[in-house]
């Protein structure tokens, strides 16, 4: 998992959708930041229980660049 992963809970599609902030190793065998949609605040998670749904979200690779 790297930074800009949009990511889901491991157990199925009825969870919300986070964007990976941070990566590193935090308290608990945590080693992601996930700032998880309808929050404020990004909380550590473990990825073991998350799935990558889609790879960096970018707008480059949105209709053309924007860079």
């Amino acid at each position: 998992m790297k930074v800009g992963d949009l990511v889901g809970h491991y157990l199925g599609d009825n969870h919300p959708v986070g964007l990976v902030i941070e990566v590193g190793k935090y308290t608990g065998n945590a080693d992601v930041k996930v700032l998880w949609n309808g929050t404020t605040e990004a909380i550590t998670q473990k990825s073991m229980y998350l799935k990558v749904i889609n790879e960096r979200f970018s707008l480059n690779k949105i209709k053309g660049s924007y860079v």
